[in-house]
């Protein structure tokens, strides 16, 4: 006779999924301040007073800060304790080194295109010049990493998609402070459909060399930021004595970069 097979949750109580744990809730906060500008690149993040501000347990705000890090958003060092990341010359090189990489070879073998997947890419181009409008500078560099994404998905490589999306999470903090910072935002927009348009009309060479001309913009803009946030992160750990000569420095160094 055959043995029935009794499934060995079949007796089991049904239970209360919490599908947002208390580390996801407060990931999600300082998440929101990160991105917002609220917690600079370089700011320090110590633990206990910041669990305690947010009625949270130590162990907590540690699990939270680790989903953080896998984001690229923290980085926790054994000296330094946790903080904002905060890129130095060669981490944005390295970066888009990788983007020219990927992004631009996606372009150039894209010669299969769905009419959903440039259905995205029409609305991330909507959304973005939609959210530059507004001056949403958090939903503009949503929008715009969207953009980029679709363009790697071009190739049909989930893992490469994957990989993507970790590498670009470093620069999300960045990326808000340049869009914010930049004399004309607005001119960033027609550049985004420039591309959906040379993608649409099958010119995969020229699209990949208007892209190339777009990174290559985009890390020198990126740059000059970062080079004031480092400079004033620096000055306000020895006293902040040099309050007016940082932000002296930080406007020039946004001014060198939008040049």
């Amino acid at each position: 006779m055959a043995a029935t097979f009794r499934s060995p949750f079949s007796s089991m109580e049904p239970s209360p999924i919490h599908r947002v744990s208390v580390a996801d809730q407060v990931a999600g906060i300082l998440r929101q301040r990160i991105l917002s500008g609220e917690l600079r690149p370089g700011v320090a993040l110590p633990e206990i007073p910041v669990a305690v501000s947010l009625g949270v347990s130590r162990n907590t705000m540690r699990e939270a800060v680790r989903i953080l890090a896998l984001e690229g958003l923290l980085k926790r060092n054994i000296h330094r304790g946790v903080r904002v990341v905060q890129l130095s010359r060669k981490d944005i090189q390295e970066i888009y080194d990788l983007r020219r990489m990927v992004e631009v070879q996606s372009i150039l073998s894209a010669k299969r295109r769905s009419p959903e997947l440039m259905q995205e890419l029409e609305t991330a181009v909507n959304g973005y010049e939609k959210a530059v409008r507004a001056r949403d500078w958090l939903q503009a560099v949503n929008w715009d990493l969207q953009f980029h994404t679709l363009l790697i998905r071009l190739r049909g490589n989930k893992r490469l998609e994957t990989f993507y999306q970790k590498v670009i999470g470093e620069l999300r903090t960045g990326m808000v402070l340049v869009d914010s910072s930049h004399d004309d935002p607005g001119a960033l927009v027609p550049m985004h459909r420039k591309l959906y348009q040379l993608l649409q009309a099958d010119k995969l060479k020229q699209c990949a060399e208007v892209l190339l001309q777009h990174l290559d913009d985009s890390e020198s803009r990126f740059g000059g930021i970062m080079a004031g946030e480092v400079q004033a992160t620096r000055v306000k750990g020895t006293g902040g004595s040099n309050g007016k000569a940082v932000k002296t420095r930080a406007r020039n160094s946004r001014a060198a970069a939008s040049n």
